[in-house]
C-alpha cells in the first residue's frame, strides 16, 4: 500500500502540536481510503504502532471512529460525519456550494447533488432541484454504492484492497430490477467508470431515473465528493447524457477548490 503525502509537515513542530498533527493525518487518511487499520497507519504515515493504538483507542473513545464489520478495519462514526455535514452545511461553504449546482440545474435543466461517501453509503449533503425535472434527491439521503452512479464514483476512486473486500461482501440486495447485485458485473461497470472518469447508472436506485456522476477532486486528486446529475430515464440517451460531463466536471472542479480551502 502507498505512503500518503502528509500535508502536515510534522517534522518542524514538536510536543502538542505533532500529536495534533498526526491526528489531523489520521482523519485525512480516513477521509481517503474510508476504513482504515493500524497497520495501515503504521505503514503510510510512518507513526509508531504504540502511538497509533493510542490514537484509536482515543478516537473510539470519543466517538468519532468505530470498529467496522471487516477485521482491524475501523471508520468513521456517525457523529464524525455528523460533524462534516454541519461542516458542510455552514453559510461559509453551503452557500457557493449551493449556487454552483443551482448554476449547473439552470444550464443543464437537471436536478443535481453533491454526495459525501457516509458509512458504507453515499449521502446526499447539498441539492438543487430543477422545477420540473427529478424531485426525489434530497439531502440526507444515504444509498447504497451499488446502487447509484455517485456510489460507482466513490467505488471506482477506492483504495484497491478496500475495494476487494467490498466485493467480497457480496452479493447485495437490489433496491430495483435493475440494480447491479453480482460482485462480477459491479467489478466490470467500476473498471468502465475509472476509464471514462464518470458514472453513468440507470434505474439502478429509483426507477425510471439516470443518475450520471463525477468525483470531486482536492489539489492532490483525492476525492473528496460526488457530483450527481440526475434525469427522468425516458428523456434522454447515453450520448445526450455524455454531453452534460464538461459542464459537470467544470462545476466539480469549483466546488473542489471551495471544499479544499
Amino acid at each position: 500500500m502507498k505512503k500518503v503525502s502528509n500535508r502536515i509537515a510534522l517534522g518542524s513542530i514538536t510536543g502538542e502540536a505533532k500529536s495534533v498533527g498526526r491526528l489531523f493525518s489520521l482523519l485525512e487518511l480516513f477521509s481517503q481510503v474510508g476504513l482504515v487499520s493500524i497497520s495501515d497507519v503504521v505503514a503510510m504515515l510512518n507513526i509508531p504502532r504504540p502511538t497509533a493504538n493510542r490514537y484509536f483507542q482515543s478516537l473510539e473513545q470519543i466517538g468519532i471512529v468505530q470498529k467496522s464489520p471487516y477485521y482491524g478495519k475501523y471508520c468513521l462514526s456517525s457523529r464524525a460525519i455528523s460533524i462534516a455535514h454541519l461542516m458542510l452545511s455552514s453559510s461559509a461553504v453551503y452557500a457557493p456550494i449551493k449556487a454552483m449546482l443551482a448554476g449547473l440545474s439552470r444550464r443543464t435543466g437537471e436536478s443535481t447533488n453533491i454526495s459525501v461517501m457516509s458509512l458504507g453509503t453515499a449521502q446526499f449533503v447539498v441539492t438543487a432541484e430543477a422545477a420540473t425535472r427529478v424531485q426525489h434527491i434530497q439531502a440526507g439521503m444515504r444509498v447504497p454504492l451499488h446502487t447509484s452512479a455517485v456510489g460507482h464514483v466513490f467505488l471506482a476512486n477506492m483504495d484497491s484492497n478496500l475495494f476487494s473486500a467490498y466485493l467480497e461482501s457480496g452479493p447485495w440486495e437490489s433496491v430495483t430490477k435493475y440494480t447491479i447485485t453480482d460482485p462480477r458485473v459491479l467489478r466490470k461497470q467500476i473498471e468502465k467508470v475509472k476509464g471514462d472518469g464518470y458514472a453513468i447508472n440507470n434505474s439502478g436506485y429509483l426507477e425510471g431515473v439516470i443518475g450520471v456522476a463525477v468525483p470531486v477532486y482536492d489539489r492532490e486528486k483525492r476525492t473528496l465528493a460526488a457530483l450527481g446529475l440526475y434525469v427522468a430515464g425516458r428523456e434522454k440517451r447515453d450520448s445526450r447524457l455524455i454531453e452534460l460531463i464538461p459542464a459537470m466536471r467544470l462545476c466539480a472542479d469549483r466546488i473542489g477548490k471551495v471544499l479544499a480551502e
